[in-house]
């Protein structure tokens, strides 16, 4: 069956200009995506040719280039989403790395004694991404970590 097309009629040189930029250097994978997207729609890709460029289904390409159409370069970055707030504040959560470094062979204690200081439970999985957010902020130190008492 053959699908509609929408194409990127026209397309400034410095609009040209941003999205060579934003392709070839943006650290984020999702813009590099869809700004290639525009450029290869812009080239008259059909919309099927460049969801299987990118990857992606033809309704995504489709609602980049809507969004190209009306924001512009503003329309290549994700929209800002609504996260769940974190359930220990920043103190609680050093105070809870701290605690698990103590004892890394049981979680299950580790937890205990986090709801005893905070009285707040948090599952072992958030515990586990706190852990490793600290591992990644001490520049990737690995090894054995030693309990101070």
């Amino acid at each position: 069956m053959n699908m509609p097309n929408k194409f990127i009629e026209t397309l400034s040189d410095e609009d040209h200009r941003k999205l060579l930029e934003s392709y070839q250097t943006s650290e984020n994978f999702r813009i590099r995506n869809r700004a290639n997207a525009i450029l290869l729609s812009y080239q008259r890709y059909s919309v099927d040719e460049i969801a299987a460029i990118c990857r992606v289904h033809r309704t995504a390409v489709s609602r980049w280039m809507k969004r190209w159409n009306e924001l512009g370069t503003d329309g290549l970055a994700d929209l800002p989403r609504d996260g769940r707030p974190p359930i220990l504040t920043e103190q609680e959560q050093e105070a809870a790395v701290v605690t698990a470094m103590k004892n890394p062979k049981f979680p299950h204690r580790q937890l205990g004694r986090i709801k005893a200081e905070t009285g707040k439970q948090i599952s072992k999985y958030t515990l586990k991404n706190l852990l490793k957010k600290r591992l990644c902020l001490e520049e990737n130190k690995v090894g054995v970590v030693e309990a101070s008492e």
